[in-house]
Parts: structure tokens; sequence; C-alpha cells
């Protein structure tokens, strides 16, 4: 019969999310998740099955939680709205001292496809409100799309080289002024 683990495998895992987010997938060895999670490597092995699973688990305990700031801010009634709400949660969890600074999606270099379907649901809402006419018909959603995704890097960015939430809230409120106009819809007066 198999010994039951003898350590908190959730919390392990989060020692091991913060190790990959800190060093990246590349630079994160057995041993370092070894000494930050508490645990044996055969330990690791036999719970996790190994350090690309360790990995993809922890990914999933990312993109899963609340941490997470592209979806929650897709809701939102405008555009525009959905980036200012987008901008507020990066600023608060970029900052958040719970966890490392910045995004892991967008720290990672091995997380590409991770990167690719939060810039496709920014693409998606961004067509949804040009289509329904709340942006300008000569704005390039593509366009858009990259200068969401540019913002959301450079705070991540900014973040894990230490910037405090008011440089950032600063560099967001920039990034809203120049978020283009939406067309004036006519009054009942007009």
């Amino acid at each position: 019969m198999a010994r039951p683990p003898e350590f908190d495998r959730a919390q392990a895992l989060v020692k091991a999310l913060h190790l990959f987010w800190d060093k990246g997938y590349e630079r994160t060895t057995v041993r370092d998740l070894t000494e930050a999670m508490g645990i044996s490597a055969p330990s690791l092995y036999n719970s996790f099955g190994g350090k690309k699973e360790l990995f993809d688990e922890a990914v999933a305990e990312y993109t899963d939680s609340p941490m997470r700031v592209i979806p929650p801010g897709l809701q939102e009634r405008t555009a525009r709205a959905v980036f200012a709400k987008i901008l507020d949660i990066a600023i608060r969890e970029y900052c958040s001292s719970t966890q490392p600074r910045g995004c892991l999606v967008i720290s990672d270099p091995v997380l590409l496809d991770e990167r690719r379907l939060g810039r496709e649901a920014i693409r998606k809402r961004l067509q949804q409100a040009h289509d329904d006419g709340d942006l300008p018909a000569d704005v390039g959603v593509d366009a858009l799309t990259d200068y969401v995704d540019v913002v959301l890097r450079g705070l991540s960015s900014i973040a894990r080289d230490g910037a405090d939430a008011n440089a950032m809230r600063a560099a967001a409120d920039v990034a809203l002024r120049a978020w283009p106009r939406a067309p004036r819809r006519p009054t009942r007066d007009s």
C-alpha cells in the first residue's frame, strides 16, 4: 500500500508556482523545486509526475485563479470599460505582495499558447465592440489588440522591475487617454 504524501500538496503547488513565476520554467531546476516545496525528488515525481507536469499543473492553477487579468474584464459594457477593468486588475495583481510581481504568462517564454489565448479573447471582444459601433469604424481591431497587449506587457515588466502601484496607475491612465473615442450616438433631440 502506498504511503500518503507527508506534505500539503496544495501548498507545495503554490510554492512551485511562485518559483516558476520568479525564475521561469527553463531556469527552474528540480533541485530548486524540491528545496522551495520542502519535499524530496521522489515525492515530487510521485505526486506531480515530474517538472513538466508540475509546471503544467502550476500554470493551470494560475490561469484558473482570481489572479487572471483578462477574463474578468471582458464582461464590461464598452470596449473602453473592458480596457480600464483589465488595467485595474493588472495593477492590483502585478503589484500584489502575496505573489511574485508581474504576470506569469507574460514573463515566461514557454507560455506562448497562453498568451495567444489571452490575445484572442481580447481581439474577439474588441471585434464585438467594433461590430456594435462602440469603436470608430476606422479603428483596426488587430492594431488595438496589439496596443492592449503591449500595455499589459509593459505593466508586467515595470512591476517586475519594482514599480509601485502609483507609477503603474499613472502609465495606465496615459494608455486610457489614448483609447479611441467611440462615435457619438444620436440622441432623440438630434
